[in-house]
């Protein structure tokens, strides 16, 4: 496995702490549904990734 195979998951990685960050001002979302949302778009990023490599 190479560094390329790592690049979904510090994407993931990125977005988590984005939301984190924006929740921690805004109080929108609990602890669970960050980690839920983050979920999805590591999916979504997987997908993409698998669709172009």
């Amino acid at each position: 496995m190479s560094i390329v195979g790592f690049v979904p998951l510090l994407l993931a990685a990125f977005v988590w702490v984005i939301f984190w960050r924006v929740n921690a001002r805004r109080r929108w979302f609990t602890i669970g549904e960050v980690i839920f949302w983050d979920v999805i778009v590591l999916i979504i990023i997987q997908l993409v990734w698998l669709r172009w490599f």
